[in-house]
């Protein structure tokens, strides 16, 4: 269902414009936005990148699904490659929803269904990919493993700290 709304346009002297949304359905519904544009920016335009933003929000939490929030690096050059390595992952996922929903000609009926999103397509992945452990040996010894690795990453933190102090 859409909300019919209307926008109202107040400017002042520099740059900053603030579109005020009035629904008309429900009159008391009102919101303000903050937009910094040039003064000859028409409202249309301000309206479409205010709707951008929903959508830019929506990206931004499935990079976060796939690690854009848990990178640990100290240089730029860390960040950089992790956000290049989360951005791919987040295309490589895209092609595949893209590529699962091109229409295609079959004979006969399709089941109704939703179009694939990027996160159904890692769940699809992960649990193709990585199958959950069906042994209790394989659960202790990937324990033992990252006990023993995070043990050495620690170890070889200190040791770096302490050289350069």
């Amino acid at each position: 269902m859409k909300t019919i709304a209307t926008y109202l346009l107040l400017r002042s002297f520099d740059t900053r414009s603030s579109p005020i949304l009035k629904c008309l359905d429900d009159p008391t519904i009102v919101s303000s936005f903050l937009v910094y544009a040039p003064a000859d920016t028409p409202l249309s335009l301000m309206v479409q990148a205010i709707g951008a933003r929903w959508r830019i929000e929506e990206d931004l939490e499935a990079c976060k699904a796939l690690g854009l929030d848990q990178y640990e690096v100290r240089g730029y050059r860390s960040w950089y490659r992790h956000l290049t390595l989360v951005l791919l992952a987040q295309a490589f996922l895209l092609s595949i929803t893209v590529q699962a929903n091109l229409p295609v000609s079959s004979p006969g009926p399709r089941s109704p269904r939703i179009a694939l999103t990027t996160s159904e397509a890692r769940h699809l992945l992960a649990h193709l990919f990585f199958p959950a452990p069906s042994s209790a040996s394989l659960i202790c010894q990937w324990s033992l493993f990252r006990r023993t690795h995070q043990y050495w990453a620690g170890y070889y933190h200190r040791r770096r700290r302490a050289k350069s102090d």
